[in-house]
């Protein structure tokens, strides 16, 4: 399997090379389109890696912001379909940070309630709004930024894939020991 360094060189030569590519696909040549999917590519694969089911580099990435990861760390077996699909491992994941957001969110809204009290629904409600107006709005750019996280993920899985001998899942959905280079996998 691939090392950290050749994932993300994979990811942003496959990133340079597909922005003229997308460019010249795009309907008008929009460059707009192009860069949102060469944007979401870079992020998909070097923030939101397949591998941060492991204390990798990625992993490591998030600095104190690690600890929105450690549960999918715990649950998610390395090289399983959830986390090295081509298509639902990126979705899975980005579905999964928006998730634990909102979690954190909350948490830091009911903490601020002690000393002070806040009403976090006109937020929320701002917040639906601004996701609904760009989904509205925006459908095409939401289109090509999807595409490019799915293509940044999918880069590192083929990737995986083709050094395993075209075995993409060969380890089945369970839990498994490894070694910890910290307890928490927060520090």
């Amino acid at each position: 399997m691939p090392g950290g360094k050749t994932h993300d060189m994979l990811t942003v030569v496959t990133a340079a090379a597909g922005l003229p590519a997308l460019w010249a696909l795009t309907p008008s040549h929009d460059l707009a389109a192009a860069l949102v999917w060469a944007g979401a590519h870079l992020v998909s694969g070097i923030a939101f890696s397949p591998d941060l089911d492991l204390a990798s580099e990625p992993y490591k990435r998030w600095g104190p912001l690690r600890y929105i990861w450690y549960p999918y760390r715990e649950f998610i077996p390395h090289r399983a379909w959830i986390s090295h699909s081509l298509v639902f491992g990126p979705l899975i994941r980005l579905a999964y940070f928006l998730v634990m957001c909102g979690l954190s969110f909350g948490l830091v809204v009911l903490a601020l309630n002690y000393v002070a009290p806040i009403d976090g629904r006109p937020l929320l409600r701002e917040f639906a709004a601004s996701v609904g107006a760009l989904w509205r709005d925006q459908r095409a750019m939401v289109g090509y930024f999807l595409l490019g996280f799915i293509s940044g993920g999918a880069v590192h899985t083929l990737a995986d894939w083709f050094t395993e001998g075209g075995d993409p899942y060969h380890r089945p959905l369970r839990r498994r020991s490894r070694r910890r280079d910290d307890e928490w996998g927060i520090w």
